[in-house]
C-alpha cells in the first residue's frame, strides 16, 4: 500500500498571471501558500483481481482504463503506461469546487503516488510539470501552473513563469517571525458556495483579450503580487492585507460570475469588523473568503459567524506533496 498527500493552497497575489493567455504574452508572478488541508492518495495493487476499483466521490470498476471515467485518473494511467489492476482511493480534508486547487492537487498526489508504484523517484519540479501538462495540455483545462507547483513544492512561495512556460520557485525571503505573523492573521470562512472554476476562468480569458481596460486589470493584480512580495521581504504585514483589498477589486472587474450580492455583502462586514482586507480564494463565485485582520480578529469572527460563515483554520504546510506510507 502506498499512501501519498498533497496539500492544497491560498494565493495571495498575482493569482490568474499563471494562466496561459497572459504569461505567454507577458510572463506570470504570483504569491502563494500551501496550507496544511490535504488530498490523500492511496494505491494498492489488486493481486487476485483483473480490473481497476476506483473510490472517490463515487466508486467505479473498470477492466481497462480507457474504461474509468474519472478523468484525472484515467489521463495519468496513460501518461505512466500503468494497465496494472489497482486500487486507488482519495480522501480530501476540503470539498471540490472551493478555490483551493483541489483538482491539481489531486492529480499531483496521484502522479507522485504512481511513480512510488513504477519505484521512481521524481522532483518536486517534474511532479508539477507532468500534472500541469496533463491537465493544460491533454485535458485542454483552461487552468495555469499554480496550483500543480503549490501542492508539489508547499511552504510559501513565488512563482516566476516566463512567456514559454518556465517556472521558477523562490521561498518568499521573509523572516521567520514575519510569516508566523502572516500565518496567524489571515483568516478563512467557508462560504458554501461551491462552483465550477472551468466556466469562471473561461470568461476571464475572454474578457481580458476582447477588453483593454481588462487587461489592464491583469497587468495590475500582476504587480500587488510584486509588492506582496516586496512586503513580506520588508516584513510589513499589514500591508498584505491593504494588496488584498485592491486584489479583491480588480478581480471583481473581470465578470459578474466572480463575486455575488451575498459575498459582496460578507466582505464589506468584513472590513467593517477589523479587516484590512481580503478576497475570494481561486478562480472566484464562492469557496472561501479570506481576510487579513490583525487587531480585531474576535470582532471579525463574531461577525462572520452571524452570517453563518464557518472558519477553517489553518497553518502553512512546509513540506509539500510526500509519502506518507509505503509498505513493503
Amino acid at each position: 500500500m502506498i499512501v501519498v498527500r498533497a496539500p492544497l493552497r491560498i494565493s495571495l497575489g498575482g493569482g490568474g498571471t499563471d494562466l496561459p493567455f497572459y504569461s505567454s504574452k507577458f510572463g506570470g508572478s504570483l504569491v502563494s501558500a500551501a496550507i496544511d488541508k490535504y488530498i490523500y492518495i492511496i494505491v494498492e495493487k489488486r493481486d487476485f483481481y483483473d480490473d481497476f476499483f476506483i473510490r472517490y466521490s463515487k466508486t467505479e470498476f473498470a477492466k481497462k482504463v480507457d474504461d474509468i471515467e474519472h478523468t484525472r485518473i484515467k489521463a495519468a494511467l496513460k501518461y505512466l503506461n500503468i494497465n496494472d489492476p489497482l486500487e486507488i482511493t482519495s480522501i480530501a480534508d476540503v470539498p471540490a469546487g472551493t478555490g483551493l486547487g483541489s483538482s491539481s492537487t489531486f492529480l499531483v498526489s496521484l502522479l507522485k503516488a504512481l511513480h512510488i508504484y513504477k519505484r521512481e523517484d521524481i522532483s518536486a519540479k517534474t511532479l508539477a510539470e507532468e500534472a500541469a501538462d496533463i491537465e493544460i495540455n491533454i485535458l485542454k483545462e483552461p487552468i495555469g501552473k499554480q496550483d500543480q507547483y503549490l501542492a508539489a513544492f508547499g511552504d510559501v512561495i513565488h512563482l516566476d513563469i516566463d512567456k514559454k512556460g518556465n517556472v521558477v520557485v523562490s521561498p518568499i525571503d521573509a523572516s521567520f517571525s514575519t510569516i508566523e505573523e502572516l500565518e496567524n492573521n489571515l483568516l478563512l470562512f467557508s462560504t458554501g458556495i461551491k462552483r465550477e472554476t472551468g466556466e469562471i476562468l473561461s470568461e476571464q480569458k475572454k474578457n481580458a483579450e476582447s477588453d483593454s481596460e481588462k487587461m489592464k486589470q491583469m497587468h495590475l493584480i500582476k504587480e500587488i503580487g510584486e509588492e506582496i512580495k516586496k512586503a513580506l521581504e520588508n516584513g510589513e504585514t499589514a500591508k498584505v492585507g491593504k494588496w488584498l483589498n485592491v486584489h479583491w477589486e480588480a478581480k471583481k472587474s473581470f465578470s459578474k460570475k466572480m463575486s455575488s450580492n451575498d459575498i459582496d455583502k460578507a466582505y464589506e462586514i468584513g472590513l467593517q469588523n477589523g479587516a484590512l482586507g481580503g478576497k475570494i480564494v481561486g478562480a472566484g463565485g464562492g469557496g472561501f473568503l479570506m481576510f487579513y485582520c490583525d487587531n480585531h480578529k474576535p470582532q471579525l469572527r463574531n461577525a462572520m459567524a452571524k452570517l453563518g460563515l464557518k472558519e477553517m483554520p489553518f497553518r502553512f504546510d512546509k513540506e509539500g506533496c510526500k509519502v506518507v506510507y509505503h509498505g513493503r
